[in-house]
Parts: structure tokens; sequence; C-alpha cells
């Protein structure tokens, strides 16, 4: 007869976690060359200061590595199934996010007409 075995999600957390960070990984991205996965936002500001895979330090391309970036949806549903609570809470920081972008830049426009006006 064979045993059941629960698992904890820590027992994923090597697979579903990000290198970078160290957290969980937000919206998945995978460097094709290498198969190394990790947060979009974490590998795309990588590879804005370097060319090679943080995890194995292959050159991911010469000239632009976001080339060989693919999301992984399926491994993004996999995560929200093994973290409850993790797509809501990445709702609410991402509609936060989204947010302070607005007011930043109503601000900015704003400061730019008050400026013209008293320009005149």
């Amino acid at each position: 007869m064979a045993m059941h075995r629960k698992h904890m999600v820590r027992d994923f957390n090597r697979y579903i976690t990000c290198s970078i960070c160290c957290g969980y990984l937000i919206k998945p991205t995978t460097v094709t060359e290498c198969l190394h996965t990790f947060c979009k936002s974490c590998i795309v500001q990588h590879f804005e200061e370097s060319n090679e895979c943080p995890e194995c330090g292959i050159q991911v391309h010469e000239t632009n590595p976001l080339e060989m970036l693919r999301l992984d949806k399926t491994l993004e549903e996999i995560i929200f199934k093994l973290v409850p609570g993790l797509r809501e809470s990445e709702r609410c920081i991402h509609k936060r996010t989204q947010e302070e972008h607005q007011e930043r830049e109503f601000w900015r426009k704003n400061k730019i007409k008050t400026s013209a006006e008293g320009n005149e």
C-alpha cells in the first residue's frame, strides 16, 4: 500500500522563489537560454546592468537580453494555488502602484501647468 505524504509549501520554495529578491515568483519569467526563472521585474532590472543570467552566469544575449525572456503563466497559476492570498496581495500592490503613478503624473502635469501659467 502506498503511503501518502503531505507536502508543505516550504517543500516547494526552491522552485517557486526568485533567487534575486528571495520572494515568491511574481510574473515568473524564464530565460530561454538556460531556463532559469525569476520575477519579471527582478530580471528586467538585472538586465539593465548585465546581460548574464544571475543564476548561472551565461551570456543571455549580446545586445538585447530582454528578447530571451518568456513569461511562464502556468508556473504563475501553480504558485497562486500553492500560496493562498498571493494573487490578491499582488492585485492590491499593483493597484496601489498604479494609483501612485497616476498621482505622480497628475502632480507632474499640474506643476507644468502652474509653472506655465506663472510665466504669462
